[in-house]
């Protein structure tokens, strides 16, 4: 068994610790309202930036604090980092606030009011499951249930007519959101079974606008591959994908 390490990282946002303070900070109990986020509370937001934060920006595990104005109109304005953990994914979380949609204000009195919220993000390095890299001396049964990386195989799971045709299915049946000047890179992974099906597909890199959700409906759809061998017996095989999305 062999533990494959890829750089990944899970998003934990520290909710329960998300501070919002008011104009002044002095108001009266149970006569100020507090912002919203798409019908909800920070924990919609937290739902938002998962779902949009490209992850193969974060460099190193860690926390890192953004803090940012919700305005009168509901804008989001006053962005900065607070708490720094590495350039490149401070850059990435002030992207997404510059595209963060307007929230709900805050209202003191029935009267909007802006307020700051300073919003921690921790960053914790994970593992992919364990995967087998077989052994040259070890028996292959017809029962083995095991999933095998690429390395090792003597035969990899091929598409019909080869990885260009995959490609070309992948590129006539994938819609691009309509998003102006949308471009990044989707990593996603999945099992070809011993029959050929696909199974088990995960998205590990998204760029949000629903392409994650997009790639597994192509996948889904995906005719079945030429299943990977291993001593004259199929076996389950990880195959990963990486997409490249560029609107126009």
């Amino acid at each position: 068994m062999k533990l494959i390490k890829v750089l990944l990282f899970a998003l934990l946002p520290i909710v329960g610790f998300s501070q919002i303070g008011g104009e002044d900070e002095v108001y009266l109990g149970g006569d100020r309202i507090e912002a919203k986020f798409n019908g909800g509370g920070i924990d919609k937001f937290g739902e938002f930036v998962n779902k949009e934060f490209d992850f193969s920006k974060v460099e190193k595990a860690g926390t890192m604090v953004a803090a940012f104005t919700v305005a009168v109109d509901g804008s989001v304005t006053g962005i900065k980092i607070v708490q720094m953990l590495d350039v490149a994914s401070a850059k990435e979380m002030i992207r997404i606030l510059k595209m963060c949609p307007k929230w709900e204000p805050a209202k003191r009195g029935g009267k909007p009011i802006s307020i700051e919220i300073k919003y921690p993000m921790t960053f914790k390095e994970k593992e992919q499951v364990p995967l087998n890299v077989v052994p040259k001396d070890k028996i292959i049964t017809s029962d083995d249930n095991n999933i095998y990386n690429t390395a090792g195989i003597e035969s990899k799971p091929d598409f019909p007519g080869g990885l260009k045709e995959f490609y070309n299915y992948i590129g006539k049946n994938f819609k691009v959101p309509d998003v102006k000047g949308l471009v990044g890179k989707i990593l996603i992974t999945f099992v070809v079974e011993k029959d050929g099906s696909i199974t088990d597909i995960k998205v590990l890199r998204d760029i949000g606008y629903g392409t994650g959700d997009e790639a597994i409906r192509v996948l889904k759809a995906c005719p079945k591959w030429i299943p990977g061998e291993q001593q004259g017996k199929k076996v389950r095989v990880l195959y990963t994908l990486p997409l490249t999305i560029k609107a126009k």
